[in-house]
């Protein structure tokens, strides 16, 4: 997306990639004047106290906009056979999930905080901040921003509260005013990774169908989408705090089934009950696959972003036959 723009903000669009570094970052680094792309070490680990921060401090005055995305996978397992995601919430699976977003990110939060300039920090969150309660008719009305997160249920729930409370030493700093904004992501839907990567095969193949109940609300939000997104929050001053990076229609998992088989031209005859969801997938299927969350992105629609997707079938067909990214 930001190929397709000459400037954000009236400003020349230079992107920094951050590079991870298991040694202390050293200052002094300089960055290519011309470059429109760079990179520049970073330290997930840095405490933030003293000499040891996460980011050069002469380099974060130059730094308008941080966008952290990071985190361990939450749909995989450790070990060579993970990446089947047969109940892959193991203590220390879970463990791995929760350290690996709020250390790191606590770490960048304080580099903007002692930074000499305000600046925008938006980092990733999760639509499951809002539980896993939407499922059948009883269901709660969708969520936007302004839900009460902090008593929802489920193992994401909880992370989500601790991942966007590592953001606070941005948002308290006493030098500027940084703008800090918990940008909760419903499921990107793309080929390239996350539950479409692995859903696509099995809807190829004929095996799709209705997971559970099949009542359970699935927010979600297409690639393209999720890019523009991001590229809306940095330019728009006015946003912070939480917001809802999803499509305004959540659908129900037998709606997302039935758009699944239609883009796809396959049939959707396989149902996949809830006691095998458990079997196979434990805490983690229960809470993804059973679970429900019905998130509404207010504050995207209220100012003023459009989205090129926001239906299920849309999303999918941009996933399936169109987008590469």
């Amino acid at each position: 997306e930001l190929s397709k723009r000459e400037s954000v903000n009236n400003k020349p669009i230079r992107v920094i990639k951050l590079e991870r570094s298991t040694t202390p970052i050293t200052s002094g680094i300089s960055l290519p004047e011309e470059a429109s792309v760079s990179s520049l070490p970073w330290n997930p680990n840095a405490s933030g106290e003293d000499d040891d921060v996460a980011i050069d401090s002469t380099v974060m005055p130059s730094i308008d906009t941080i966008v952290h995305l990071a985190g361990e996978n939450v749909a995989t397992g450790l070990g060579p056979l993970g990446f089947l995601g047969i109940r892959p919430w193991s203590d220390s699976k879970k463990a791995l999930i929760l350290n690996s977003r709020t250390g790191p990110t606590r770490a960048i939060a304080k580099a903007v905080a002692s930074s000499s300039n305000p600046t925008t920090l938006i980092s990733a969150s999760g639509v499951g901040a809002y539980g896993d309660v939407f499922v059948g008719s009883n269901s709660p009305p969708a969520a936007d921003e302004d839900a009460d997160t902090t008593k929802t249920t489920g193992f994401l729930a909880e992370v989500s509260r601790q991942w966007e409370d590592a953001t606070s030493p941005a948002a308290a700093a006493a030098v500027g005013e940084n703008r800090v904004i918990q940008a909760r992501f419903a499921p990107v839907l793309s080929k390239a990774g996350g539950a479409l990567q692995k859903l696509y095969p099995v809807f190829y193949f004929g095996g799709g169908g209705i997971v559970g109940c099949g009542t359970q609300y699935f927010s979600y939000i297409s690639a393209r989408d999720a890019a523009r997104a991001l590229i809306h929050l940095i330019e728009t001053p006015t946003l912070s705090g939480p917001v809802n990076v999803c499509a305004p229609t959540a659908v129900t998992n037998a709606e997302f089934t039935q758009a699944m088989g239609s883009v796809m031209n396959r049939p959707t005859f396989l149902p996949f009950p809830s006691f095998a969801v458990n079997l196979m997938f434990g805490e983690m299927g229960k809470e993804m696959l059973l679970g429900g969350v019905n998130a509404r992105p207010k504050k995207l629609m209220e100012s003023g972003f459009e989205f090129c997707h926001d239906g299920i079938e849309e999303a999918l067909d941009s996933a399936i036959h169109k987008e590469t990214i």
